[in-house]
């Protein structure tokens, strides 16, 4: 009686370990492991910005994407702000770019240029 009282305590605390640790899995995203952030760099003609992994450079974005030409970031403001929109899509899972409508939105350009 004492045995199978005891064999029942220790198959719930395994059941509990185990479920404990599958939680702890499926809750523990990337975002947890990785070190993830936007740094802005001085250029010839302006600013541009990087996207960094665990410090190592994942993006390197000089020009204004998505635009025709290559017109660069005339304020680190908005190389900045460009890239966290670039890391935001990163860390959701989806690619890493942004469309003309997308930068327009963030103020950074109001309008593509025309090659």
């Amino acid at each position: 009686m004492k045995t199978s009282r005891y064999l029942i305590l220790l198959v719930i605390a395994i059941s509990l370990m185990a479920v404990t640790g599958i939680y702890t899995v499926m809750h523990n995203t990337g975002n947890d492991l990785l070190k993830v952030e936007v740094v802005s760099f001085r250029t010839m003609e302006g600013w541009g910005y990087e996207i960094k992994v665990d410090n190592k450079t994942f993006i390197h974005q000089e020009t204004i994407p998505a635009v025709a030409g290559e017109r660069r970031f005339l304020l680190e403001q908005d190389a900045l702000k460009t890239g966290n929109a670039v890391m935001k899509k990163l860390l959701a899972g989806k690619r890493p770019s942004l469309s003309c409508k997308e930068v327009m939105a963030l103020g950074v350009c109001s309008a593509p240029s025309v090659p």
